[in-house]
């Protein structure tokens, strides 16, 4: 008798449940847009031979058999090939196409999960195809919606071009107080509103408020170390220990490089933490709540990274470094897929640093806008013991919660930047160091 093959039972499975997917999305847009419908299950054709030919592949290579080569050949041919020939095609768009070939990988993690939790192999397969039924119709539904909404008649595009107009025409001095109190930079504005010089602040407030909060920076810790003593006084202590217990943290994941590295690292923490307390003072702003300063955060230090991933790994490491380092013939196989997904990954570094910064000092600034517009809303209707003793325990209790929410965002990018700098760094030198602090 045969011996149960699970891996190869799941694959099948996986496959046949995709094709009934893809066969049900291609039938519910052939009516409407039947491209779109080929390119769908040409997808799915193309990612089932990737499959296939794959499956073949190591069973070749772990097996020790003759035609590797042939398979290899075969695959870059058929699949590589056939997604070149269907890109070159006009009458084929991108997002169906992809769709198509990404449908058995989603059902392929799906059945992957269900398994991992314990789903037997026969309500696997049940449970399965329904979901993906259902997953089906419903994304159908979307493009179809979708499909129509695009090609609508030129009264629904007047009509949307008028509410996209009516909408722009709202002043955007009304949109800034939705979600953040005015700043001084503002309410100059507002009683010199002819001054060219105020108007460009005003305007660009973002760079005002981030060159204040350097200076400040660099104000305090001139005030800092002007005059160091041996036996520090209150403020130089203070200073002293943070920037020690920075080190300290930074230096576990660095090692010895943390003396060519901290003054990056303790720059984006320290100037971070001076911008994000100084939009808790009355009349100022946190720069940080704009993604554009965030973003170039973000960007300084995904160069530094990059830069010194270069100088550390040289040209050659660096490159092997995001092809995944391959080593043996499996690896070199899935470089032109893993290639993609490294250069993403370091991509999307500085997106997430900038992103989860800017979400998280937008959403402080939004959430005091609130509780100032109740208590505004409290006094206006009369109901002064309503409204000043509780909004005032209640604003002073958040902005203990900002400050602490503050340092840890600081704290946050600070110490992403030292690991994505320690991904970068060569692994062998941290291996000696590792062995000795684990004696």
């Amino acid at each position: 008798m045969d011996q149960a093959r699970p891996g190869r039972d799941v694959l099948d499975r996986s496959l046949r449940t995709s094709w009934i997917v893809a066969g049900a999305l291609a039938l519910t847009l052939a009516s409407t847009q039947p491209y779109d419908a080929l390119a769908l299950l040409a997808g799915e054709v193309i990612s089932t031979l990737h499959f296939i030919f794959l499956r073949k592949i190591v069973k070749l290579f772990t097996e020790k058999r003759g035609g590797l080569a042939l398979a290899i050949i075969g695959k870059v041919l058929v699949v590589y090939g056939g997604l070149f020939a269907l890109m070159t095609w006009d009458k084929i768009r991108y997002a169906p196409l992809c769709a198509g070939f990404a449908i058995p990988f989603a059902v392929l993690f799906l059945k992957s999960m269900q398994l991992a939790f314990g789903a037997g192999p026969a309500s696997l397969t049940r449970r399965a195809k329904g979901a993906m039924l259902i997953l089906a119709v419903v994304g159908a539904s979307a493009l179809a919606t979708t499909a129509h909404a695009q090609t609508s008649g030129p009264a629904q595009k007047e009509h949307s071009a008028a509410q996209a107009a009516s909408a722009q025409a709202a002043p955007a001095a009304s949109h800034e107080a939705a979600t953040e109190l005015p700043n001084w930079l503002v309410l100059l504005h507002d009683f010199n509103p002819g001054n060219a010089v105020i108007g460009w602040l005003e305007k660009n407030q973002i760079i005002v408020f981030a060159w204040i909060a350097g200076l400040l920076f660099l104000f305090v810790s001139w005030l800092a170390m002007r005059k160091p003593k041996m036996v520090p006084g209150p403020f130089q202590n203070a200073v002293e220990w943070m920037v020690e217990s920075l080190e300290d943290v930074a230096g576990g994941l660095l090692g010895s490089h943390i003396e060519r590295h901290f003054p990056i690292i303790g720059a984006l923490f320290f100037y971070i933490l001076t911008i994000n307390l100084l939009g808790i003072i009355p009349g100022m702003k946190s720069a940080t709540s704009s993604l554009d300063l965030t973003l170039a955060l973000a960007l300084i230090t995904f160069l530094y990274v990059q830069f010194w991933g270069i100088r550390n790994l040289g040209i050659v490491g660096y490159l092997d470094h995001l092809a995944g380092s391959p080593r043996d013939a499996i690896g070199w196989m899935m470089l032109p897929v893993m290639l993609p997904v490294h250069i993403l990954g370091e991509l999307a570094k500085p997106v997430s640093l900038s992103c989860r910064l800017f979400g998280n000092i937008f959403g402080e600034d939004t959430l005091i806008v609130v509780f100032v517009s109740a208590t505004a809303l409290c006094l206006k209707a009369g109901l002064t013991a309503l409204a000043v003793p509780p909004m005032a325990g209640i604003t002073a209790l958040f902005m203990m919660l900002q400050t602490l929410t503050s340092i840890v965002q600081a704290l946050i990018f600070s110490l992403l930047a030292t690991v994505y700098l320690y991904m970068m760094l060569p692994h062998e030198e941290h291996a000696p160091e590792e062995a000795h602090a684990s004696h």
